[in-house]
């Protein structure tokens, strides 16, 4: 009958294997275990890989580039859901309480995460794995998922099939919204619409078209408010953010956005902002929980400040997940940046303070779902460190509040909290760069003004332009090109040159093979690869103020100070972006006092030319050394304390670049 039906080439294949095998009962015996254990382990999903389909489908899909469809792995995608899923948000014995339970993907992709919230579920009341009922009401009744793509949904109702075969695809929850302009010229942006009570839904899977909508008509029911809602919401620039459409279309759908999002804040209506908004939207205002997987540098940009705060005065942000295994910095795969894992909560106690937020930062990225159960067991009993998984930190209530969540920053978390010392002045007192220097023009803007030339031009404008390691190894530098002027650009370059400087910041750090984070130049200049710097000073204090910053920042306090904040887009290549060098914490020199301007100047002048090892040689490194004796006596700072940053540093694993086996004491 299965020959008849369907599977013909695998079936038959495997039958005549069968019947030309021996008739030995050793034999029969084998393949009956055999049969047995692949039984077993199609019984446990959460032990395979069990959306194969959907990383296919995410590595062809040509528009990811536009509508920022990345594939959540499945490991990440059980550690996500089983930190989301916990044992006591639902009596797990009672099976009229599980099918209460409602959980939304609003933007489901090919379900992986879905089916990982449903594994969860199995795990914790195995009634739902063995009662077909039970699987059935799961799939119909507590999972729901949209996404714009029709072979993504197609995929996401075949992957929860797997949970009950029995379950028709036309009962699951699993709907197709409308991103585009419809033939009446209205624009829809796919799940985005929910915020405006409905959405455009298209005609696969055909029950599904009347879940979540509002108002009657058509067929439309209800919006249900989740008591999860779980997602990895859509990621890109928002230079391509709709370029798949026409430039009209395109025009309409972001006209549609200011619409839909004229009474949000305006910080949550681009990219992946919109979808926390509405999963905030979809959420249940008591006991709602919001798991998402985010970029990295919402945790760390200054364009995310508003977002962090926002989030955080709405949940208690409960755990935050980061990878620093420079192997696998995402969660997500056709990707290169670093992601995070978000688990936040509803805090109904208004009268009781949040409880700390839960810092994970994993040393060994999980690659299959059973290392996942795993990490999320010992990031549960809390311990992760004694497991050396990673490191774990509990990051107090009023920095999550004010937006610094800084604790993703290092894998050490002595290095976390002694950077957080340096920002509040704990160590000797500070200041932001932005306040004692005019930071700019960035490499970008020099780039589009200027052109490098191979010799010197009636002007001689010069610039450091690189980066190189096997060149850049000492703090005193020369420009290493001539630029020239580009003709529609001369107003925009001439005021870009006014703002030279001989003192120089970097805009990005290759850490594993970096020596010099700041070069004091011998002649004024702007950089490609490098920011001026201009220091409000008095003239007669300026070149030494140079210096004694210069040697601050190759110092290891120096270094903690420039990659304390940085924006992470790679924690091996980290970028810095005008906003960043402006807030980087210095020495206040006005408080401190000109003595230890003219000890770190006199350091520069014995230093300068001698040459630094790069970062994860930094503990032995004798130049390396001497600056931070020179910044320990000037600052007057504990120099075992400067050691235990140092060894800390070079044992990074952004600054190795390698993945980090075996914690060092903290010094």
């Amino acid at each position: 009958m299965i020959l008849a039906l369907d599977y013909k080439p695998i079936f038959e294949t495997a039958r005549a294997a069968l019947h030309a095998c021996p008739a030995d009962p050793a034999f029969t015996a084998a393949v009956r275990e055999t049969a047995r254990a692949a039984l077993e382990v199609a019984g446990n999903i959460a032990g395979i890989r069990h959306d194969l389909l959907g990383r296919i489908f995410h590595t062809v899909l040509d528009t990811a580039r536009y509508d920022g469809s990345f594939y959540t792995t499945t490991a990440a995608a059980t550690l996500l859901s089983s930190l989301a899923v916990t044992e006591d948000i639902c009596d797990w014995g009672d099976p009229e309480a599980i099918d209460k339970l409602r959980i939304v993907d609003p933007a489901c992709g090919t379900g992986t995460l879905l089916m990982a919230a449903a594994e969860r579920i199995r795990e914790l009341s195995p009634r739902t794995r063995d009662d077909d009922r039970s699987a059935k009401a799961l799939i119909e009744q507590v999972l729901t998922g949209y996404d714009v793509n029709l072979t993504a949904t197609h995929m996401a109702a075949t992957t929860l099939g797997l949970l009950s075969p029995s379950t028709r695809f036309r009962n699951m929850k699993i709907g197709r919204t409308f991103l585009g302009v419809d033939p009446e010229g209205d624009a829809f942006l796919g799940s985005l619409e929910f915020l405006d009570g409905q959405a455009k839904m298209l005609s696969w899977p055909n029950a599904a078209q009347a879940v979540l909508q509002v108002d009657g008509g058509d067929g439309l029911s209800e919006i249900e408010q989740a008591d999860l809602v779980i997602m990895n919401p859509p990621f890109t620039r928002d230079s391509l953010r709709h370029d798949q459409f026409s430039r009209e279309d395109e025009r309409k759908l972001k006209d549609r956005e200011k619409q839909l999002f004229a009474n949000a804040p305006t910080y949550m209506a681009g990219g992946s902002g919109a979808f926390l908004f509405l999963g905030e939207y979809l959420n249940r205002s008591d006991v709602g929980t919001l798991a998402v997987v985010l970029p990295l540098v919402g945790a760390t940009d200054v364009s995310g400040l508003e977002i962090r705060r926002h989030l955080a005065s709405q949940y208690h942000i409960e755990t935050i997940v980061t990878s620093h295994d420079p192997k696998r910095i995402y969660f997500s795969e056709n990707t290169s940046i670093g992601e995070m894992l978000l688990v936040c909560r509803r805090w109904p106690k208004a009268e009781e303070t949040k409880p700390p937020t839960r810092v994970v930062n994993l040393a060994l990225n999980p690659s299959t779902p059973a290392e996942a159960i795993s990490v999320a067991r010992a990031i549960q009993n809390g311990t992760v460190v004694e497991q050396a998984y990673g490191t774990i930190q509990e990051w107090p209530t009023d920095r999550i509040a004010c937006g610094d969540w800084g604790a993703v920053q290092f894998f050490s978390p002595y290095l976390c909290e002694k950077f957080s010392e340096l920002v509040r002045g704990d160590l000797f007192p500070t200041t932001a760069m932005g306040k004692i220097a005019d930071v700019g023009p960035a490499g970008q803007r020099i780039r589009e003004a200027y052109r490098r030339i191979p010799t010197s031009d009636a002007e001689g404008r010069v610039a450091l332009w690189q980066h190189d390691t096997t060149v850049v190894q000492s703090m005193s530098m020369q420009p290493d090109t001539y630029i020239s002027v580009k003709p529609k650009y001369a107003h925009r370059a001439d005021r870009y040159w006014e703002q030279k400087s001989r003192l120089l910041l970097p805009t990005r750090l290759n850490l594993p093979t970096v020596r010099v984070t700041t070069a004091r130049l011998n002649t004024p200049a702007v950089g490609s690869a490098w920011v001026p710097c201009n220091l409000k000073v008095p003239k007669h204090l300026l070149e030494n103020t140079e210096k004694a910053l210069c040697v601050f920042l190759n110092s290891s306090v120096g270094l903690l100070a420039i990659l304390g904040d940085r924006t992470n887009i790679k924690h091996t290549y980290p970028n810095l972006s005008i906003d960043d060098l402006r807030k980087l914490p210095v020495p206040d020199f006005e408080t401190i006092g000109d003595g230890a301007v003219w000890m770190l100047a006199m350091a520069y002048d014995c230093l300068a030319e001698e040459s630094l090892c790069s970062l994860s040689w930094m503990d032995t490194c004798d130049t390396r050394l001497s600056l931070d004796e020179s910044v320990c006596a000037a600052l007057n700072i504990d120099p075992e304390m400067v050691a235990g940053i140092r060894r800390q540093l070079a044992a990074e694993p952004s600054v190795t670049g390698r993945q980090f086996f075996g914690l060092r004491p903290s010094g």
